[in-house]
């Protein structure tokens, strides 16, 4: 089916921001900005065939541009923490700018979900498709290299939302890209999703310190505080925190050419459910333990977002690898093109 697009806004730089819908037979529907690649709205059925927005996010432009915790948007260059916010590549040190902690976190003080992408609908085997392309100049927050990045956006007959990505760049430099979308399967104004089952195919873990910061260690899932590897109800484990809902997975069969199955979430309600499967080799599975940390999170048609009211699996590499190279492969080299595919599967049972 064909996309539409309509004005969605102005930016202070006088860039003109569109809205672009897409959508397929079966009724499911997305909603997309260039700014940031943001998916604004995802409107899938329930077991009854009643359609819901399951994407937490922001009403207008100006709620965006206002601050937001990086609602469904194309994270990068780095998606995930960079330890001390500095790396060392041929002898030559990087820093970049700490805006977490000691660390730098998604791409530094303004990353890809803050940007405008150009914006082409494409034809691709039958289906057309929502292309956002973006020039990263070398030096920008600090990295190395221009980058040349691509992604791509739609909604396949199968109810599958699907995410390419690809990239280039002109030197070495870390690259770790994802989208940062909080579902909640009950309806994105429904309040906690600690009804959720989830299940993570993943027998391994990535150890963190006190800062959240990536330090080089694979842990097994331990039992009953963070082993997704059968269906576990969030409410059902005793607590949810930094070691259980904000962590790394290493996916069973690490990168592959072809999506591979990385995660399934069910809310029981309404009977949703979300496959995962992609050809990152982890997972960054977060419950939005900090949403409304520093005040009501007001989202769409007044919603007031709270902790734990939206989940993310951030399908990506290690993203401390260009410090810890035995640990992922998050980074591009010049003459190499980064290829990535996600698709989030929709049913209902």
């Amino acid at each position: 089916m064909s996309i539409e697009s309509k004005a969605f806004g102005t930016l202070p730089t006088g860039e003109a921001v569109n809205l672009y819908t897409l959508r397929n037979s079966n009724g499911l529907s997305a909603t997309i900005t260039n700014f940031g690649g943001i998916i604004v709205s995802l409107n899938v059925p329930d077991r009854e065939g009643k359609f819901a927005d399951i994407m937490l996010g922001k009403d207008s432009l100006e709620g965006y541009l206002a601050g937001h915790p990086h609602f469904a948007c194309i994270t990068g260059r780095v998606a995930g923490r960079i330890a001390g916010a500095q790396f060392t590549i041929d002898g030559k040190a990087y820093p970049l700018a700490a805006n977490n902690g000691p660390n730098c976190l998604h791409g530094g003080l303004k990353g890809y979900d803050s940007v405008a992408w150009d914006a082409e609908i494409v034809t691709i085997d039958g289906t057309e498709k929502l292309s956002l392309s973006i020039i990263d100049p070398d030096g920008n927050n600090g990295f190395p290299g221009q980058v040349s990045c691509t992604v791509t956006y739609a909604l396949l007959e199968d109810n599958s939302l699907e995410i390419t990505y690809t990239a280039t760049s002109s030197k070495t430099t870390p690259f770790n890209i994802t989208n940062h979308a909080y579902f909640n399967l009950a309806g994105h104004n429904s309040g906690d999703v600690l009804n959720t089952r989830l299940q993570i195919f993943a027998d391994d873990t990535a150890a963190v310190d006190d800062d959240s910061t990536l330090i080089g260690v694979r842990e097994p899932v331990i039992a009953g505080y963070n082993d997704y590897r059968q269906p576990v109800a969030l409410k059902d484990l005793a607590k949810l925190e930094v070691g259980n809902a904000d962590i790394h997975f290493f996916l069973d069969g690490g990168r592959t050419t072809e999506p591979k199955p990385a995660a399934i979430a069910t809310e029981p309600e309404s009977g949703r459910c979300m496959k995962v499967l992609t050809t990152e080799p982890g997972v960054q599975f977060y419950a939005g333990l900090c949403l409304s940390e520093d005040g009501p999170e007001v989202g769409k048609d007044g919603a007031i977002y709270g902790p734990v009211h939206g989940f993310c699996l951030e399908t990506q590499d290690y993203a401390n690898s260009i410090n810890h190279p035995e640990m992922g492969s998050a980074i591009l080299h010049p003459g190499d093109t980064f290829q990535s595919t996600t698709l989030f599967r929709f049913s209902a049972v």
